[in-house]
């Protein structure tokens, strides 16, 4: 299924002449983007894998992306209302939610961005984990490294916990389930203009870079799970919780117009 078919399907109409269509006059607006989200296929298929790739490539299309970006950051109120359910991740990273209805069965659209310096301690931190949802991805600028891992008896030992965001009121959102055995099964490159599919249940962890910004537009899929897995040696070997704290809008605004100056540069 193309894009144009899936604007079609949406509860809007979107102007696309084609896959990766010419650069809109009008920035898509959080609402119009929220809408085509809603149009997207929900049965897990082959071809939902391949059309959700076609949805997430245009958005992230040089001019797309940006002129959705500098749209944001003209729309004060759209800033306070992306900073309230934006933080920096327990993983190094900024996850910032542009589009999220909160209901686990819908699509959700994010950035993530990676910012280096990091330090020795957060560089060697394992962060293996899988996921609760399946997702798209498209790599903005930067290089991101993955390692995957898979249950091994011959594996190293990890503490496992199972991370139910859900239970935050309780403070022991991070359950210990005991210990697990991983191994390495590769390590995937990707480069800034690839899109990728990721599994939910696909254990992997992401390198965190060395010198140069990186950062990824992630499509997430309807909740497959009520919990995903994480693992490493650093946690405590008991149930506990880690409380993110959300950004502020002018934190949120400087990030974003940095942003919009690396993707407008090419560099």
């Amino acid at each position: 299924m193309s894009v144009r078919e899936l604007a079609v399907r949406a509860p809007i109409a979107i102007d696309i002449e084609s896959d990766l269509g010419p650069p809109r006059r009008t920035a898509l607006s959080l609402d119009e983007i929220e809408q085509l989200l809603a149009g997207l296929p929900r049965i897990p298929s082959n071809a939902t894998i391949s059309a959700n790739l076609s949805v997430v490539r245009w958005l992230a299309e040089p001019r797309q992306i940006i002129n959705i970006l500098e749209r944001l950051l003209a729309d004060p109120s759209s800033i306070s209302r992306i900073a309230a359910r934006s933080y920096h991740h327990v993983n190094h990273f900024d996850k910032l939610v542009l589009v999220d209805s909160e209901c686990p069965s819908d699509y959700r659209l994010t950035l993530h961005l990676w910012d280096p310096p990091y330090s020795e301690q957060e560089l060697n931190e394992e962060l293996i984990h899988d996921h609760r949802f399946s997702f798209w991805s498209h790599i903005l600028c930067g290089n991101l490294v993955s390692e995957n891992y898979s249950v091994a008896t011959n594996g190293n030992v990890y503490r496992q916990y199972q991370y139910i965001p859900e239970e935050r009121d309780a403070l022991n959102f991070y359950r210990f389930m005991g210990e697990a055995c991983l191994a390495t099964s590769g390590i995937v490159r990707r480069n800034a203009g690839e899109s990728y599919f990721l599994s939910h249940d696909r254990i992997h962890r992401v390198w965190l870079p060395r010198k140069d910004l990186v950062c990824t537009l992630v499509l997430r899929g309807p909740r497959a799970s009520n919990h995903s897995n994480v693992y490493n040696t650093v946690y405590p070997n008991q149930n506990f919780g880690l409380t993110p704290i959300m950004f502020s809008a002018q934190q949120l605004r400087v990030k974003l117009a940095c942003l919009v100056d690396k993707l407008a540069s090419g560099t």
